[in-house]
């Protein structure tokens, strides 16, 4: 088994000489001997997991948490659990592996090409639907490009030019979304040259970056993070921040503050999040997130169906389950709260989950694959429960998640 060689810390990512610039910060928690709540005997219960997938979480995060608690919503979310051993569901949920074009290049929807430029984040969700590279201690699981990969090299990469090639011969991407891990853990001298190259290239207009941190972490949102992002911002091509924030008691004073000048300074926020059983599978609590994320300025984007990820199954709820919450949680949203669409995320296309009509649940493809999928609608009997939109799923239990084929969902039919 190869050790991954990516997670010796952040530090590794930023620029020592700009995080002078920044209060000295407690360093990142790796080791659960420093939280309190948790006892000798739960720690080495944990240690076969911690073997696998590792825990890491910000002092700032920490602080939010009642460690003593075995429910608390933000502490099942950070925490190892023995049940992530558990699963015989796969790590690639989503058919990845099909999208892989270059190195660190995932290109699935003809407008939009995703550059992996990290595998850390400022702590690591249990639910991560890519833990094959950011919770894995093991990079057996990384997924490689047509090229394949060097002995030790993971399946992101700092090096975009191979990406920026790719992207320059393909006129049809006008947005690029800086994903992995999290970008905005890079230092901003990084960005900077990744956001300039981009800048270079005519038909990108939007770029987009996906983070956790103004949740996990927003004392790294430094005046230098938000300079570099704003000077990049264009009248016709914006820079969009995509949160991700998954629960209400993640949106505190400091995360406010960290938003509201990222606003001021032109950028575009908007907010993904999943719905995951024992943190916020609540009408209440999601109404109060996206109402709270409304209130700020930060535009409700997308609610993500749990995806059937190795490990996941106790956060999963079947699509039945959810379309309830969802459908309860709008009653009491605004039109400006509700602008969100609940979806699944599937290895066929971005899957909505609209409603129940006539004892069918009603889906339509958001986002498609495959051109002859685009828009299309189809329907699953509402009597029978289904974690996951998948031909392999059987009536109340989790899907085996082999990928499916364009058009192949059990049950479709034209509306």
């Amino acid at each position: 088994m190869q050790m991954s060689q990516g997670h010796t810390g952040a530090e590794a990512v930023e620029d020592p000489a700009e995080n002078r610039a920044r209060p000295m910060a407690e360093p990142t928690i790796r080791n659960l001997g420093r939280l309190p709540g948790i006892s000798e005997e739960e720690r080495i219960r944990l240690g076969p997991v911690l073997e696998q997938f590792e825990f890491r979480v910000s002092p700032y995060y920490a602080e939010l948490i009642d460690w003593s608690d075995r429910t608390d919503p933000l502490r099942r979310m950070v925490l190892p659990s023995e049940e992530e051993l558990a699963s015989d569901l796969d790590f690639d949920a989503s058919a990845e592996a099909e999208n892989i074009r270059v190195h660190g290049v995932q290109h699935k929807y003809a407008p939009t090409v995703l550059l992996l430029v990290t595998d850390v984040c400022a702590a690591y969700c249990r639910f991560c639907f890519r833990k094959r590279f950011t919770l894995a201690t093991s990079t057996d699981q990384h997924l490689a490009p047509p090229e394949g990969l060097e002995d030790h090299e993971k399946e992101t990469t700092l090096d975009i030019s191979p990406g920026l090639a790719y992207i320059a011969e393909h006129p049809e991407v006008t947005n690029v979304l800086l994903t992995g891990g999290d970008p905005l853990i890079l230092s901003p001298r990084r960005l900077e040259g990744i956001l300039a190259a981009l800048r270079e290239i005519p038909h990108v207009r939007t770029i987009r970056l996906g983070s956790k941190i103004p949740a996990f972490d927003p004392g790294r949102i430094t005046p230098a993070l938000i300079d570099v992002l704003a000077r990049h911002a264009l009248p016709n091509g914006k820079i969009y921040i995509m949160t991700h924030f998954t629960h209400s008691r993640e949106i505190t004073p400091l995360s406010v503050s960290k938003l509201t000048e990222m606003l001021r300074a032109g950028l575009v926020l908007n907010n993904q999040a999943p719905l995951l059983r024992g943190i916020n599978d609540d009408p209440g609590e999601i109404a109060r997130l996206f109402g709270s994320l409304a209130d700020c300025g930060v535009t409700p984007y997308y609610l993500f169906h749990c995806r059937p990820t190795f490990g996941n199954d106790a956060f999963m709820l079947t699509i039945q389950e959810g379309l309830k919450i969802v459908s309860e949680a709008r009653r009491g949203l605004s039109g400006l709260a509700k602008r969100f669409r609940y979806v699944a995320s599937h290895a066929s296309g971005k899957i909505e989950i609209l409603g129940e009509m006539q004892g069918e649940l009603v889906l339509k493809y958001h986002e498609a694959r495959s051109p002859e999928d685009e828009a299309r609608l189809f329907t699953w009997p509402a009597d029978q429960p289904i974690y996951w939109p998948e031909e392999t799923a059987e009536p109340g239990t989790p899907p085996s998640c082999r990928p499916a084929s364009p058009g192949s969902l059990k049950g479709q039919a034209s509306l």
